[in-house]
């Protein structure tokens, strides 16, 4: 009795997740090959890779000493919650923060003054929308991989005369390998999928800070739903490649633990 209930919850929860995106899929793929040839939609599709590779490296290099800090630090507890705020809040008001701040209200007339430097309707805005909005996000995955380490591995390390830098190298680095790696993956994903915050910074203006998912609103306040599908269509067969990726790396982690 009981696995049936299990196996019957289980069935309906797939359908619902996956029978509206099996239709999409099935509305917006006929349309696909014609879509991938328009210069609009290439032009997000290669500015939506380009931002978010530059922001998941980004997050990356700025994330891996933040997340060694908090791991270390008796502050940590105190400091986590204001570092993950941004996971908490919705990511338009995350959008309208930063425009605030980096506008003419804040920072903006110094840094495009003095640094010639402008991230309100530009493409650097998509840049920092991404990054503001996944940061935190990698700084806790990376800082939950550091918590589940191995601590008796680098103790024995420790104790045959190996510094804190050969440490680093070649047992924490080598252990956090498959976390690093669901990092990247995820962080980027989510990047590339990233619109309330980057659509408040950097708009959307055809051809020049259209991203992927941007492009699918501006199609759809035009009408052209059948193309909107098809950007959809791309976007959700990018974040599937992600999601299959990230869960192979699971498996390989688990396999080699066992």
């Amino acid at each position: 009795m009981k696995r049936s209930f299990y196996y019957t919850l289980v069935g309906l929860v797939a359908l619902f997740i996956v029978a509206p995106l099996f239709m999409l899929m099935k509305e917006g793929i006929t349309l696909l090959p014609d879509a991938i040839f328009l210069k609009e939609v290439q032009f997000a599709i290669g500015l939506s890779l380009k931002t978010s590779i530059i922001s998941t490296v980004i997050c990356l290099v700025l994330s891996s000493p933040i997340a060694f800090f908090l791991y270390q630090s008796r502050f940590k507890y105190w400091l986590m919650p204001f570092l993950y705020l941004p996971l908490a809040l919705p990511h338009i008001v995350s959008g309208v923060a930063l425009l605030l701040f980096f506008g003419h209200m804040g920072i903006g007339s110094f840094l495009e003054k003095h640094l010639n430097l402008s991230f309100v309707f530009t493409q650097q805005g998509i840049i920092l929308a991404q990054t503001f909005v996944n940061l935190p996000f990698a700084i806790k995955l990376l800082t939950v991989g550091l918590e589940n380490l191995n601590t008796q591995q680098l103790f024995v390390a420790r104790t045959l005369g190996a510094s804190r830098l050969q440490c680093f190298y070649h047992v924490t680095l080598p252990l956090l390998k498959s976390t690093i790696i669901s990092t990247i993956v995820l962080t980027w994903s989510r990047a590339l999928g990233e619109f309330g915050a980057v659509i408040m910074v950097a708009g959307a203006t055809s051809m020049k800070t259209e991203i992927l998912p941007t492009s699918i609103m501006l199609n759809l306040s035009t009408g052209d739903l059948d193309l909107a599908m098809s950007i959809a269509v791309i976007l959700m067969m990018i974040s599937l490649t992600c999601s299959l990726i990230f869960e192979w790396l699971l498996r390989s982690k688990h396999a080699q633990n066992s």
